[in-house]
């Protein structure tokens, strides 16, 4: 995967949508999009908005199935606490699947932005704008835009979403 300032600028050029929850909703629910979690399977599983599917951009490193390289960063991460994850392989295959030929809604936990700032020159990255990224540049996707504010901006604005019970407790 390139650098962020390259995706950023390959997204700008692709004019990326950025929709709002309000939006998002109003598209899943005319059946034209699907709502896309690209976050890690388990935090799908903890809690996800209603009706979206998972298909996550990184996964957990197999051990035995690495490279020795990818083993090293692996065993860097986990020495730090860091859950050892690498890019999902089957991403735009699966993305495909989950579609079904209709537009994606990728979206993450906070979202990123697109937007410049002082403190973010190129906006800040996220997984679902890296997920939009190789749908589009890679995945040939025409129908891709991303969640403003991700899986918390919709959960604050109270629409549907699914919590395992353990959640409640």
């Amino acid at each position: 995967m390139p650098r962020w300032d390259v995706m950023w600028q390959y997204l700008i050029d692709q004019k990326l949508p950025t929709l709002t929850p309000q939006e998002a909703k109003q598209r899943v629910g005319k059946k034209q999009w699907v709502l896309i979690d690209v976050r890690p399977t388990e935090n799908h599983e903890e809690a996800h908005p209603e009706g979206s599917k998972s298909v996550p951009l990184f996964k957990k490193v197999q051990w035995g199935q690495t490279t020795f390289m990818g083993f090293v960063r692996a065993a860097a991460m986990a020495v730090n606490g860091v859950t050892p994850m690498a890019v999902n392989e089957q991403f735009k295959d699966e993305l495909e699947r989950a579609t079904g030929g209709k537009g994606a809604i990728l979206m993450c936990e906070a979202g990123g932005t697109m937007t410049p700032s002082s403190n973010f020159v190129t906006g800040k990255v996220s997984r679902s704008l890296k997920a939009a990224y190789q749908a589009i540049e890679q995945g040939k996707m025409k129908n891709v835009a991303h969640l403003d504010g991700g899986v918390y901006n919709w959960a604050r604005l109270h629409f549907l979403s699914t919590f395992k019970p353990a959640d409640w407790t």
